[in-house]
């Protein structure tokens, strides 16, 4: 998975990844829901990305501490692309 793709859950919802991070080796992404002709909502949700038996699976994050961590980590990676 990488920033720009767009993944389908099971429910058929459909989001777009914005942002990646990695903390302690593990992939996280900033995803918008997107409505079904691909426009973005309002819905913004954090993803992690699980790898086992050569297949990838993906969690919604709802650990305060993880999700603080990569909020500050966005916003200084937008920071270094906007100064």
């Amino acid at each position: 998975m990488k920033p720009n793709e767009i993944i389908d859950l099971e429910n058929n919802t459909s989001y777009l990844l914005l942002l990646d991070n990695k903390i302690d080796n593990e992939n996280y992404f900033l995803a918008v829901r997107l409505e079904k002709d691909d426009t973005p909502t309002q819905d913004y949700i954090v993803l992690k990305e699980i790898n086992e038996n050569n297949e990838s699976y993906i969690q919604k994050v709802n650990d305060p501490f993880i999700l603080s961590k990569l909020i500050t980590e966005y916003y200084l990676d937008l920071e270094e692309d906007f100064t």
